[in-house]
């Protein structure tokens, strides 16, 4: 990685700092870190249509969903029952962006709560409302999300697992959570940890580094823009995820790594296909933020 900094055209999201400094080139985009607030991010971002081509029905390929829709339930639901374990909260309306198909709203109903989805892609969105009912579902981006029956102020808990690094404006979104929010109310996030042990490892060949993901955070300068965009009392938890090695070989395939992706395969091989598909808690370099409203 370069140590050159150099000013950007757009300023940092976190701090408003104008001069970013170069840490590598990945798939014909730069990836740079705010000389301020060590904010990491994609500069410039990629276009519209690069983020189209990456989305789309066949992204939710790396979960294995097309494979074994049952399995991936599994990991995923126990994954976020540990995390509304968490939460202060309980009870009362919850909205989900970023909802995909629906798993984390399936246990959060399970637990009492009203489920709400905001989702941008069709397959997810189409499949939210099949559970849920159209009226709780609203496709697009969080900016423009509006429910028939509940409103600004209405909502007790706002979640945003694996979210806020994909969105072009992280303050907009996080200031439009806390309109939606209730007083006292939570917003929950889960996101890349710039800062974890595993990222200081793999430098750029972090698993985490990928076009989609524009911006990553660390657990100081995501304190510090939660706090400005109106949320208090930022609290951090461990955040260890559900995974089978079946599930990480299919994230692996999905997203080459040059030397994870070959470990995984040899894992497939070697391990008894009984203890491929049972779960672990494992971390992955990821970080579990909860804020609550001022």
């Amino acid at each position: 990685m370069t140590a050159a900094t150099n000013p950007s055209p757009s300023p940092c999201e976190v701090c408003s700092g104008s001069r970013f400094s170069t840490l590598f080139e990945k798939e014909n985009h730069t990836f740079v870190r705010c000389a301020e607030c060590a904010l990491e991010r994609i500069d410039p971002p990629p276009t519209d249509e690069t983020l189209a081509a990456i989305y789309g029905d066949h992204y939710y390929d790396a979960w294995g969903l097309r494979t074994d829709e049952e399995r991936v339930a599994r990991l995923k639901k126990a994954t976020f029952s540990d995390l509304l374990d968490k939460l202060p909260a309980r009870g009362g309306r919850l909205v989900d962006c970023g909802a995909a198909t629906g798993f984390l709203l399936e246990v959060a109903k399970e637990r009492g709560y009203e489920p709400y989805a905001i989702e941008f892609g069709e397959l997810g969105a189409k499949e939210l409302a099949r559970k849920f009912g159209e009226a709780r579902v609203f496709q697009g981006e969080i900016e423009q999300a509006r429910f028939g029956d509940a409103g600004d102020g209405d909502f007790q808990v706002v979640t945003m697992c694996d979210y806020i690094e994909h969105v072009r404006e992280p303050a907009r979104v996080l200031t439009r959570a806390r309109e939606l929010l209730a007083p006292g109310g939570v917003l929950a996030i889960t996101t890349p940890d710039a800062g974890s042990f595993s990222r200081v490892t793999l430098r750029s060949g972090w698993s985490h580094y990928k076009i989609e993901h524009l911006h990553y955070f660390r657990r100081d300068n995501l304190t510090r823009l939660l706090e400005r965009c109106g949320f208090s009392r930022v609290d951090f938890h461990p955040l260890a995820k559900s995974l089978s090695l079946n599930y990480i070989r299919e994230q692996f395939e999905v997203y080459p790594h040059p030397v994870l992706s070959r470990a995984a395969r040899v894992l497939g091989r070697v391990v008894p296909s009984a203890l491929q598909s049972r779960p672990l808690r494992l971390p992955t370099g990821e970080m579990f933020a909860v804020a609550v409203r001022a």
